[in-house]
């Protein structure tokens, strides 16, 4: 038998490999991409309107692989204008792992206390296909 005979099979294996390939690629993705929401605050802490000098200037925004304390020290992963209401970031984050999110609202003031903390979790995805299947046959 020549190696032309095997070519059939040899093209079908490496076809398999490609997209045994692409399909851990898909899965393995580590940075998706994240997109939040939020409802902007109408009145400061003391009732009044958020208008003129109380206008909202800016959001902070963090976005974390662990939950975020109330008393949080390191810098937001994004400092957004005071009229956007979304966000879209991207955070490294395995497949089974859960994104945490939290976000202020400042204004010449100052900002307010951080938002209650949402989570999501990054589905886990199927194993890619087995590669490199062979067969023996054994005639006795």
């Amino acid at each position: 038998m020549k190696l032309r005979d095997h070519a059939p099979a040899i093209w079908l294996g490496a076809a398999l490999l490609l997209m045994a390939v692409l399909v851990w690629k898909i899965a393995n993705a580590a940075t998706p991409s994240v997109t939040l929401n939020w409802t902007a605050p109408t009145q400061a802490t003391d009732g009044s309107p958020l208008t003129g000098a109380q206008a909202i200037t800016s959001y902070q925004v963090w976005l974390s692989t662990a939950t975020i304390p109330d008393n949080v020290t390191a810098t937001p992963t994004a400092t957004i204008t005071g009229t956007a209401t979304t966000t879209t970031q991207t955070v490294t984050v395995s497949p089974g792992g859960t994104i945490f999110a939290r976000v202020k609202a400042c204004n010449a003031a100052g900002c307010s206390v951080l938002s209650n903390e949402v989570t999501k979790l990054v589905p886990l995805t199927v194993p890619g296909p087995p590669t490199s299947v062979t067969i023996t046959l054994n005639i006795t």
